[in-house]
């Protein structure tokens, strides 16, 4: 991505980009810090996990300490036809539980059959009509490779020479939030603490990816309640939790801009990717969406305000011009 001629064009840019991001196909987040992966994925087809799935992963992975983002099935673990590792015996460790899965398929209900999603593609070219399919779900195990005896150790990844971006030191001064390189595989914002836990940087794949993973963590902490004061009660995988992510990933493409390494289209890509899974929680509320982009308009807004780009004057009055902007909105709304 081109570097825009000033900020205003490059944000509004990008809020026009993530309003579009739904009805972008195959978009694929991918961590950008960690093992030999940039997200999990499957050991023997090396397809990446997509969606609830990819964070969900993530997320046991961080839970239970798990460093090799490989996760493989059982069929594929006895493997009895020698097909996955012909050479290698991999057997379960005693007293493992399985992770699961969730995969979603096209149901022919007239047919009453399962289909790929290429021959569903083909049925519809051929003049059936949508009504005619239902979504489905099967749930399958899975198992982390650390789970698993005889499987060839994970190829040791170079580090990268990657330094905090100034921003990030101001911001956290300035808002009185340290950034804790001790998250190990996590990097997460803790609203009890008022702190953020990060991976060393040297763990990441590139100084952007350190630097907008910590502005991610700094737009949630934007929400506190001793700042602008948003809601963190939601679990994982909740609407609630959904919508304070899209928050904060679109408040940390926006701030993109203010960064001395400049974003890629990769990069840009992958801010879209992680909006796009989490709109899958919400997807009977799309309006949510706009709304998150208002709001994390705002909390750039007070960033730029912490980070010494702008005056609390000018923070304030493009606070006052936001909120203009939402009531003249609604009243438009209430008036169709």
């Amino acid at each position: 991505m081109k570097r825009p001629k000033n900020k205003e064009e490059y944000r509004q840019r990008l809020a026009e980009s993530f309003a579009q991001v739904l009805e972008e196909k195959g978009l694929d987040w991918k961590k950008e810090w960690g093992g030999g992966s940039a997200a999990p994925m499957n050991a023997v087809t090396k397809a990446r996990y997509r969606g609830t799935n990819a964070f969900g992963l993530a997320l046991i992975s961080m839970i239970n300490g798990y460093d090799d983002p490989r996760w493989v099935t059982m069929v594929q673990i006895m493997d009895q036809k020698g097909a996955y590792h012909p050479k290698e015996k991999w057997h379960l460790k005693a007293g493992t539980e399985a992770t699961y899965v969730e995969y979603w398929f096209p149901f022919d209900v007239k047919k009453k059959k399962a289909l790929t999603w290429e021959e569903h593609a083909e049925e519809l070219k051929n003049g059936r009509n949508e009504t005619e399919f239902v979504l489905s779900a099967r749930y399958t195990a899975v198992f982390n490779a650390s789970q698993v005896e005889g499987m060839p150790e994970l190829p040791a990844r170079g580090k990268q020479d990657i330094s905090p971006d100034d921003l990030l030191m101001k911001l956290s001064k300035n808002m009185g939030v340290p950034i804790l390189n001790d998250g190990g595989d996590g990097a997460f914002y803790s609203p009890s603490e008022d702190k953020i836990h990060l991976p060393v940087p040297e763990s990441f794949y590139s100084e952007y990816a350190y630097n907008s993973t910590a502005l991610h963590e700094l737009a949630h902490a934007t929400g506190h309640a001793t700042r602008l004061n948003r809601s963190f009660v939601g679990l994982f995988g909740t609407p609630e939790y959904a919508y304070e992510e899209l928050i904060a990933e679109i408040t940390s493409a926006l701030m993109g801009t203010d960064l001395s390494t400049e974003a890629e289209s990769e990069h840009v890509k992958n801010h879209k990717a992680y909006v796009q899974n989490w709109i899958s929680v919400i997807r009977n509320k799309p309006e949510m969406l706009a709304k998150a982009i208002k709001e994390a308009q705002t909390a750039a807004c007070f960033l730029d305000w912490k980070a010494e780009l702008i005056t609390e004057q000018e923070y304030q009055k493009e606070v006052g011009m936001m909120k203009t902007i939402q009531v003249r909105e609604r009243e438009k709304d209430q008036e169709r």
